[in-house]
Formats: C-alpha cells, structure tokens, sequence
C-alpha cells in the first residue's frame, strides 16, 4: 500500500472524532483504537505516542503482511511514521519526512523492490470532510526494480523518477466530496529487457522509454470517502472466507451506501520529449497528451479518452525515401462512449450475490445484466474531432453511431481531407513490388465521392441508416460495393 493511501485510511477517523487537545497517554490510546479499527489489532502494527504538542504516529505492516496467505511470499514494508499536529475545530496537521523501502518475492515468478530516496509532505485533515481538505508531498529519487519469469523466461523492467511533486485540495462533507490533484514529475526513465523465445522466433531485446518531465491534473466530485473508508474497515474486520459471509448482510449495506463511489472523474496528462530506443532503432514524441472523462455507477453512463501524439519521429531507416511524407507527425484521437447504465447492474449484484456460493452469482445473470446495463438496447459510440497530419496530407474525422447486440449499427459522420493528390503521387512512385499502385482505383474511387471545399480540403458526410445502407454525400454507395 502507498504510504499516500496509508496516510489517508489512517485518517479516516470518523467526524465524530473530537479535535485534539494536548498530547497525553488518553489521546494517544484513542488514537491508536482508532487506527486500529481500520488496520487490525495485531501488536506492532499501530504505535501512537505523545511527542510535545503533537503525537508521534508510527504503522508497520508486517503483522499485515505476514497474514496474507500467498504460498512462498516474502515481502517487506518500511514503517511509515507522521506526526499528528491539532489544529482544533476538527482539523489535525500530518506531516511526513521520511525514505521507504517495498519488496515482494515469490521464488521462481516475481521479485519486485521499490525505494524512495526521501518523502516530505504535509497535509491537514478535516473531520467534516472525511479525509484531507490539502496536501503538498514530494518524493525523490523513486527506483523501482521487477523481474517476472514465465515458462522459464524472465523479462526485467527498472524504473526511475528523480522527483515526483503532488498536492490535492478538497471541500464539501464526508459523504460527498469534491476535489483535485496535480501531479508533475522530472526525469523518468524506464529499461526492460525481454529474453529471447524458446523456440528462437525473436531474439533477445533491450526497450529504453525516457521523459524529462511531464504533468498531470484530475478533477472529482461526488466521491464517497466515508463510505468507502467504512468498506475498507469492514474488509479488514473480515479477512476469512467464514467471516466475509457471516457480514455479508452488512457488507450489502456498505456497498450500497458506497454508490455510485464518485459522480464524475476527469483528467489529464502530458509527458514530454518521449523517447523509446529499441531494437528497430530510436522513436519519439515531442508530447504525448492523454483526456479521460469518466462518470461514476451512475445511470448516465460515460466514458470518453483522448490520445494526443505531436512531433512523432520515427527513425529514417524504416521509412523508404518514398513515403517519407506520407508518416504522421501529429495524431489526434478522441473517442467516448454514452448510453448505458452502470447504476441497475451494480445494485442488481449487490441484491444477488451470495458468497456461501461457488460462484457468488447464479451462472445464468450475465443476460439479466446486459438488459440492466444497456436498457435502451444500444450504445452511443462517438468520436470527436481527431486527425492524423503528415507533411503531405492533413485528415479529420467526427461522428457518433449507435450499436448494440442485436440493433444494426447506424449513425453518421464527417471526414476531410487535404493534399489527396499528394498522396497519390507518392504512393505512384513507390517500387512496383509494394503493390501501391492497386490503391490508385480506390483512392479515384474516394476522390470521386468527395465534395471539394474552398478550404482547399475534400469531404465525405457519410450516414448508415436503419435499413442497412450506407451513403457518401447523397451516394448510396450498398449498391455500388453489391449490397441490396
């Protein structure tokens, strides 16, 4: 576990937890009984002790650790250890200065090891919120080491951060909480070496991926923090098979309670002057941008992710002199999808699953749930404006269409395109042996269709129907390609 996260589910003491006073023996005790409710019980695994005006608050996860029933698991955590400052009116200060170390081993398929050179942050916790209304951490020289052997084959992948700085704000009441975080980072670098193939199909490789510097900012609201605080305790409280089903009438209750999780999650990221070195050579991105929006278990169902590539660069070497301009140096892609309903099926599992059974679920609820969560019968598949740009053309392309298990597809869209005879004449002049002069018919075939704008560009509106047809501007082209 993080120690962010750790910090947090230790934090989430209740809001009828009273502000602290002094630091004595008496809160200390509290304290600990408090940390324990969502911990454990076991001896060691929570200390709290007076230290001045504050409290001196210490986790070790060994007794946790050593609970966990993985045959041949051996695993360390080092202690996390904050200082608990009272700030009165609820409000308590956690600060944290401190190197971590992680590792996990099962002899013959993983060995990971993580470090942290130092972890220095601050935060204030608010017990109306139910978690913390600020915190501003920063953790330097992250290194991370895996090795996975399958089939006799082990692959390893390092990682390693100079410095990663993140802070979160939010406001509203322990139910309901609304909230954002940033993140940036500094020179990440990641190696992973693949062994070759058994049976010598692929050789031995070496992948570098690097990115001096990169960003990140995601926005929520609606997320249910004591609600999912309280799972968390009931689950601790529960560890064995027998005492998971005996709760699990309480825990029905927790789950609902818990829904939708959150209302909405939005968020971006960019990672710049990415760079992979590989067997094939040295590719790259002068930024790499990623969109995703996403609403929680509600009914108004959505998902939408963005991918951004500017400045790819590709090495010269597998790019023939020919079609040097036809490689994309910009890619857009911006996809969601809306129309289905996460809120009836999530209730509908609740209210079905029984853990004394193998499975939980009766084995015939799948087509129960699909209704549930597409109860309109399809979905809205879009795509929002996304373009590939190269130095010899520039390509758009937006639209929706509705889909489901058993409706026809239909819908409707716009694609432009400028620099088609460009295109043309390139793939004209490439070696008769690669076949692109085949394309020709098509590409005449396309431009034909295509309505010319004053812009310079062409463009298709295309539209599939009900009935099955497709047409391009006006032109049912179902008939053309012998459809009825």
């Amino acid at each position: 576990m993080k120690p962010s996260a750790l910090l947090a589910l230790g934090l989430l003491l209740g809001a009828s937890a009273p502000a602290l006073a002094a630091a004595t023996p008496e809160e200390a005790q509290r304290l600990t009984t408090l940390f324990q409710s969502y911990l454990g019980r076991e001896p060691g695994l929570v200390t709290v002790t007076p230290a001045g005006q504050a409290y001196a608050a210490r986790f070790d996860l060994a007794p946790l650790i050593a609970r966990l029933k993985v045959p041949g698991l051996s695993a360390s955590v080092t202690p996390v250890a904050w200082t608990i400052t009272p700030e009165g009116s609820g409000k308590w200060r956690v600060d944290q200065d401190q190197p971590l170390s992680i590792s996990a081993k099962v002899e013959g398929q993983f060995d990971v090891k993580a470090q942290i050179g130092a972890i220095t942050g601050t935060g204030v916790f608010d017990e109306a919120l139910g978690t913390f209304a600020s915190t501003s951490t920063e953790y330097r020289q992250i290194a991370i080491e895996q090795t996975v052997t399958e089939q006799n084959q082990t692959a390893r992948t390092s990682y390693t951060v100079a410095a990663l700085k993140a802070q979160t704000a939010n406001t509203g009441t322990g139910g309901n909480v609304d909230g954002s975080s940033t993140m940036s980072y500094t020179g990440f670098r990641q190696t992973t070496s693949l062994p070759a193939t058994g049976d010598g199909s692929a050789p031995a490789m070496d992948f570098t991926l690097s990115s001096p510097e990169g960003a990140q900012s995601v926005s929520y609201s609606g997320l249910r923090v004591q609600a999912v605080s309280d799972l968390v305790a009931w689950a601790i409280a529960h560890d064995s098979k027998q005492a998971a089903i005996s709760g699990q009438a309480e825990l029905k209750d927790k789950l609902r309670a818990a829904l939708p999780v959150f209302g909405r999650i939005s968020g971006e990221s960019t990672m710049k002057e990415v760079n992979l070195n590989s067997i094939a050579g040295s590719f790259g991105v002068r930024q790499l941008a990623m969109a995703v929006d996403i609403n929680g278990l509600v009914a108004e169902g959505r998902f939408r992710e963005k991918l951004a590539f500017t400045g790819v660069r590709v090495p010269q070497e597998l790019v023939p002199q020919w079609a040097t301009g036809l490689v994309p140096e910009n890619v857009t892609i911006d996809f969601n999808i809306a129309g289905f309903n996460l809120a009836a099926p999530a209730g509908m599992i609740i209210d079905r699953f029984d853990l004394a059974q193998d499975p939980p679920l009766p084995p015939d609820f799948d087509n129960e749930l699909l209704s549930a969560l597409l109860p309109g019968g399809t979905v809205t598949i879009g795509l929002g404006l996304s373009e590939i740009l190269s130095a010899l053309y520039h390509l758009t392309a937006e639209g929706s269409m509705t889909a489901g298990p058993v409706a026809t597809p239909q819908g409707q869209g716009v694609m432009k395109l400028k620099g088609l005879d460009e295109t043309m004449t390139a793939l004209q002049t490439a070696p008769p042996e690669m076949g692109m002069q085949e394309i020709a018919p098509l590409l005449l075939l396309v431009k034909g269709l295509g309505k010319p704008g004053a812009d310079g560009y062409l463009s298709w509106a295309i539209e599939s129907t009900p009935e099955g047809s497709i047409t391009v501007n006006g032109t049912d082209i179902t008939k053309m390609m012998g459809g009825p």
